[in-house]
């Protein structure tokens, strides 16, 4: 059954909502063939369908939150047919949305949008689910036993992720390897190959619980081993913690996935991850979604920014051999400074860049003269656009406010989410927004990150993001699933109004860096507090001191804003070179840290006028990198004509590549050829050669290349390179290469390469083949020389290269046979 007939079966009865949901989840694939994805996005909007009409019968939802759901439904599905009960409420309440009611129950709507938006044609390429033309298909990566092993994959993703995942397995004791792979990469793959092939533990750092919990499941789910994998977090039961606090002890945790808040406030299990990391048990840390901490500001979450004093702590503990994994999409430079300056590994930082532009977005531009009239078409937008759909304000009032309205338009089912929403109600919207059980979730900048929903169809902006970095990244929580989304950037600009979005975000800005005054007179606080304790050049500073110029009572007020302004501080102050940080500890009644610090610049800090001379320069150069971002996306506000803004975001994030399927400044789109491998710079990575195995050094005695001798002419076939692999495995061979239609049956223990993935490795991450490489050489002459001549890069790098081929076969650019340009023994097969 597709969907459309699992839809009529429950809506005559004949199925029930669970059976009905159940046989959706099947159609639900994670092939990324453009039929395959169309089927997946009907069988999620009818998967929403019947949650909403479930809702409505229990009255967590309205008629209206329903017949705006079944409008997207039809404009997907087309004509379909609905129970009596159904059939009457749309007849009641769905003219103003374009229904038609027919005989026999049957119903259709007509496609309506915004008078105001053009071209028109973005949105009927959303309710067509049309993937562009240009947009190029998923290439996917031939798998290895170690996949297979590990995970319930045949293959990888793509040959982007498979470099990822065996540079992670590589990666030298003690480094530190920031990996950037494009939305729905499968960056979480790195985290669970390297948990599993790892002999010790992998403690995985998330920004939120939900996140958590759906990498905890998504582990679960993939590797074929789920045994002692955790997730700890604050709302589990007594029963929960004491297991995995035992699992750690007794050191059978594989991976462990949690946030810093929860390892700050447990001391426990921080004393326990400390002791994890110096008796070597504690392998790798993995920072996921690492383009946050820098990205979120200084009142959201700057739990994520001290715990890189407790890393720094654990890797010395581990004598510099812990491994350190920040995992993130598209970054600009300014990011990958701060994220290397807290968690990196001096002289040992080194990257996996795979940046990309999201294809899928569709740009909308449309400014309004009032806020009146911002609020009235940002209501008409979430009625006409397509669902499931974010509108992004910039405070928690105004998120209030516009749900307010929506109420008063009939609209129940319309979740906020803020920085203000209590934890508790967070993990019930985020879930449920995972679950389809909202059409529509208002928000500000704290719905940034939490569960990878795949069919987001609009994101709608009714403000001005403080920078264009957060603009970008707000608008990839659509089309993640590879089908079209839309942008809708609506800001409220009036020259003649302070309160215009523009201004607004500028003060978010000024909000975002402390004045120099401000923070000589933090320091000094601290530094002078009673609660402060100092021992020649090293101090425990308690961050819930409020500074002098604070009154009790605005003291008290400040609260937790006040300590994130006191570790925005140390951590500037740690960033520009005045202090170094040593440790750090949760007081739970103070509900902040006590952070010690080595003073690097004593004359400095201990003189006011000296310390706010000296903090002038530095202090600039911050706020000139926030306000960087911020003329980027005013000007754009300005002039949203002037330039395509694939180009604008292609500035922002330089090593990507420009792209862009529809603009104001460009209506008809511009998608730039990328790369077939889409690494921008080469990891610059150098490894040793492995110690060739026992066997190996029997063959290839003291030389690195040999020769495999082939038998037979003609073209390679299956089982021949099915045998050579079986030998490869044999010789514990690190890389294994042949041509694509010859390695889907292939069963290696090595890092399986076809030619054109050969010839790219071999030029920009020769490390991969340290533990040596078994080539099949076929196809022309001219073929075999580029094969050969690839190979003896390596050769050169002192890896061992096995070359199975005839010896007789030419060499076009020696002009010799290959057993004269081989240094090294020739062997027959039986005998490798």
């Amino acid at each position: 059954m597709d969907s459309k007939e699992i839809l009529r079966q429950y809506m005559m009865g004949a199925i029930q909502s669970g059976s009905a949901i159940a046989e959706l989840n099947k159609l639900i694939s994670t092939s990324s063939a453009p039929n395959a994805l169309k089927e997946s996005a009907k069988a999620r909007y009818v998967i929403g369908f019947i949650k909403r009409y479930r809702q409505y019968l229990s009255g967590n939802a309205s008629s209206m939150d329903i017949c705006l759901n079944v409008r997207d439904l039809s404009l997907i599905l087309g004509r379909i047919k609905v129970n009596d009960r159904l059939y009457k409420i749309i007849k009641e309440t769905g003219n103003e949305m374009g229904f038609r009611t027919e005989n026999d129950n049957q119903i259709s709507c007509d496609l309506r949008t915004p008078s105001w938006l053009s071209p028109s044609s973005y949105i009927q390429d959303v309710y067509a689910l049309k993937q562009d033309e240009s947009i190029e298909p998923e290439r996917t990566s031939v798998g290895d036993n170690l996949l297979k092993k590990h995970t319930i994959f045949s293959q990888y993703k793509s040959f982007e992720q498979k470099l990822a995942v065996h540079t992670a397995l590589n990666l030298p004791d003690g480094y530190t390897l920031l990996v950037s792979q494009p939305t729905g990469g499968g960056k979480s793959l790195v985290t669970q190959m390297l948990s599993s092939a790892s002999d010790g533990m992998t403690l995985v750092i998330v920004p939120t619980v939900a996140l958590a919990l759906d990498q905890y499941h998504a582990a679960q789910n993939n590797l074929n081993d789920s045994a002692e994998i955790y997730c700890y977090r604050g709302d589990q039961t007594s029963e929960n913690r004491v297991a995995i606090i035992k699992a750690i002890k007794e050191k059978k945790t594989r991976i462990l996935f949690t946030s810093p808040e929860a390892i700050f406030k447990n001391s426990e299990l921080y004393k326990l991850l400390e002791s994890s990391a110096q008796s070597g048990f504690l392998k790798n840390v993995v920072i996921d979604e690492a383009h946050v901490v820098p990205d979120w500001g200084v009142f959201f979450r700057p739990d994520f920014q001290i715990f890189s004093i407790a890393l720094r702590k654990w890797r010395n503990a581990s004598n510099c051999t812990l491994k350190t994994i920040l995992l993130s999409a598209t970054l600009s430079d300014d990011v990958v400074e701060t994220l290397f300056k807290l968690f990196g590994s001096e002289g040992k930082n080194k990257q996996v860049r795979c940046d990309a532009l999201r294809q899928e977005p569709r740009f909308y531009f449309q400014s309004t003269k009032s806020k009146a009239e911002q609020d009235k078409k940002t209501i008409e937008a979430i009625k006409l656009l397509p669902k499931p759909m974010v509108v992004y304000v910039l405070e928690p009032r105004e998120a209030v406010d516009l749900q307010k309205k929506l109420k008063n338009e009939g609209f129940l089912n319309t979740p906020v989410f803020t920085g203000e929403t209590k934890e508790k109600d967070r993990d019930t919207i985020l879930s449920g927004w995972k679950n389809q059980e909202y059409d529509i979730v208002l928000a500000t900048s704290a719905f940034g990150i939490g569960v990878d929903k795949p069919d987001v169809r609009t994101i709608i902006h009714a403000c001005c993001p403080e920078n264009l970095s957060r603009f970008y990244q707000e608008v990839g929580r659509g089309g993640r699933d590879r089908l079209p989304s839309i942008s809708l950037f609506m800001p409220y600009q009036n020259r003649y109004d302070g309160e215009g979005d523009v201004r607004r975000a500028l003060g978010l800005v000024n909000k975002r860096v402390l004045t120099v005054e401000r923070a000589v007179i933090r320091w000094n606080s601290m530094l002078h507090s009673p609660s402060a304790m100092i021992d020649a050049d090293e101090c425990v500073l308690d961050t819930s001191t409020p500074p002098t110029s604070m009154t009790d009572e605005e003291a008290e007020y400040a609260g937790n804003r006040n300590v994130a302004w006191n570790i925005n501080l140390l951590l500037f102050l740690y960033r520009t070179g005045f202090i170094d940080l040593l440790d750090a500890n949760y007081i739970q009644e103070k509900k902040a840290y006590s952070v010690k610090v080595k003073l690097l610049r004593i004359d400095d800090l201990s003189d006011a006028e000296r310390l706010a001379i000296c903090l002038k320069e530095p202090r600039e150069i911050e706020y000139q990198m926030q306000m960087a971002g911020y003329r980027i996306i005013s000007e754009l506000v300005a002039s949203p004509n002037s330039r395509c803004w694939g180009r604008i975001f292609k500035h922002l994030y330089p090593l990507s590549r420009e792209v862009c399927n529809g603009c104001p400044a460009d209506p008809e789109g511009r998608i730039t050829t990328d790369d077939v491998f889409k690494l921008r710079t080469n990891p610059d990575i150098q490894l040793i050669p492995t110690k060739a195995s026992r066997k190996l050094s029997r063959n290839i005695g003291s030389f690195n290349e040999m020769i495999v001798r082939r038998e037979n002419s003609g073209p390679c076939v299956e089982a021949e390179v099915i045998a050579l692999a079986e030998k490869s495995n044999a010789n514990e061979i690190g890389v294994f290469v042949a041509p694509q239609e010859l390695l889907p049956n292939v069963s290696s223990d090595a890092m399986v390469m076809n030619y054109e993935e050969f010839y790219f490795a071999s030029s920009h991450c020769p490390y991969l083949f340290a533990n040596g490489m078994v080539c099949v050489l076929d196809g022309d002459n001219f073929s075999k020389s580029t094969l050969f001549k690839n190979a003896k890069k390596l050769q050169a790098l002192g890896y061992k290269c096995v070359l199975y081929s005839n010896e007789n076969a030419l060499v076009m650019s020696n002009g010799k046979a290959l057993r004269e340009c081989v240094d090294g023994y020739t062997i027959p097969l039986s005998k490798f």
